[in-house]
């Protein structure tokens, strides 16, 4: 007489040789699960968290560090970091870098100095051709990069050599400086909204924000993704209103609302719904995750290359544009500086992959306040310069480490490793 679904000693032995135990899938599906989720939507809580620390840190040991001057300053202080760090991050989404864009900044401020201060030419006029010809160098590099098969780290490195000596070059006697005060330039970041069209620019922030994340939640459902329901647009809604209304009353409990942090988020949320909502971002991420793939499916990926380094080479223009309008002119020393690891800091810290194919545009604001917050406060305490490298250095490491293991780790579960 047998029984049914009996197994000898061999084969019971046999089987627990070839099949891995219950304990031991659960926890491989859970790690899984983890770095996917740390590696994707939950990427930014880590950032968020770091932020809080900082602010709490300096908060306890200056009283004034979360005063309204103080912050209304910071914010000011971020917008150029910010907005050069927006542009890296399209040319990082493509799994490249730039290493001009500092560089490239100094240059195309000079040449926009130049022609409103020297040549008389009006500053909208100046500020869009020094804006055009950032983007021209960006579509240089960018052709240099994908039609000859040249590493963008060297061809961006020797440009920023390039841009360093065209800016003495440009400028008078070659160590000279060029004041804009009295210019139209000068009027951006001396330029605070009133109260009233503060509240509406922020009413305005947030119906936008919502209009972003109805959209998103729409391609996604006609992609077959999965969206979260209501909640996963209401719930970031509801926090984006009670920040910005946090944070516009305490502007206008000092000066206002910034222009230039206008400028920022207006350019923030055109390069989101870009990257989110049109053929051009979904290219964008696919070409970074897998160009070959990418390449196969029928996609310009070198195109789409020089259009990411076009877009880096106007953001930095805009960016030194925005730095010599803070402090009313431009130098030998305009682009130089800590500038070019603190953009980059920026969008790596933020959350924007160095392998390509991972982050957002917001990443570049979140980078950049943790990047600011920590400078702010560390001058804020009288903290020397060597211990602001030292802190800055140690946090990009770290991202970067972060983002390895991340990526890494989230190869190696999908492999089943």
């Amino acid at each position: 007489m047998t029984v049914p679904n009996a197994r000898t000693p061999a084969t019971a032995l046999a089987g627990a040789g070839t099949s891995a135990p219950p304990s031991a899938t659960d926890a491989r599906g859970r790690r899984h699960a983890v770095l996917e989720a740390m590696a994707g939507r939950y990427r930014v809580v880590p950032v968020v968290i770091t932020l809080v620390l900082i602010w709490g840190f300096f908060a306890a040991q200056n009283g004034d560090f979360l005063g309204n001057r103080n912050l209304t300053n910071l914010l000011v202080q971020i917008v150029v970091t910010a907005t050069i760090a927006l542009g890296i991050v399209f040319v990082l989404l493509m799994a490249e870098i730039d290493l001009s864009v500092a560089a490239n900044s100094g240059a195309c401020a000079t040449l926009t100095a130049i022609l409103v201060v020297n040549h008389g030419w009006p500053s909208g006029l100046g500020i869009a051709a020094g804006i055009a010809a950032g983007a021209a160098i960006g579509v240089v590099q960018g052709g240099v990069v994908t039609q000859f098969g040249v590493p963008s780290f060297v061809v961006t490195l020797g440009s920023q050599l390039i841009l360093l000596g065209a800016i003495l070059q440009l400028l008078p006697g070659g160590t000279g400086q060029v004041s804009l005060f009295g210019t139209g330039i000068a009027d951006i970041s001396g330029t605070y909204l009133a109260p009233a069209v503060g509240w509406i620019v922020a009413l305005a922030a947030v119906a936008v924000f919502v209009l972003l994340q109805l959209g998103a939640a729409r391609d996604a459902r006609r992609r077959g993704l999965a969206t979260g329901g209501p909640l996963a647009v209401l719930g970031p809604a509801i926090i984006v209103a009670v920040v910005t209304v946090a944070v516009v009353a305490m502007l206008n409990s000092y000066l206002g609302v910034p222009l230039p942090v206008v400028i920022l988020f207006a350019l923030l949320a055109l390069a989101s719904y870009v990257t989110t909502q049109t053929r051009f971002g979904l290219h964008l991420y696919a070409v970074g995750g897998n160009p070959d793939a990418a390449r196969r499916a029928g996609i310009r990926v070198d195109r789409l290359k020089m259009v990411a380094f076009m877009l880096a080479g106007a953001f930095a223009a805009l960016g030194g544009i925005l730095a010599a309008s803070r402090v009313l002119g431009v130098s030998s020393s305009s682009g130089q500086g800590t500038i070019l690891l603190e953009a980059i800091a920026a969008a790596v810290i933020g959350g924007t992959s160095l392998f390509g194919g991972k982050g957002s545009v917001w990443d570049a604001l979140l980078g950049a306040l943790v990047i600011g917050s920590l400078a702010n406060g560390l001058d804020l305490i009288g903290a020397e310069t060597v211990v602001k490298y030292v802190a800055e250095g140690a946090i990009l490491v770290l991202a970067a480490t972060v983002d390895a293991i991340l990526t890494r780790g989230s190869i190696f579960a999908r492999g089943g490793k």
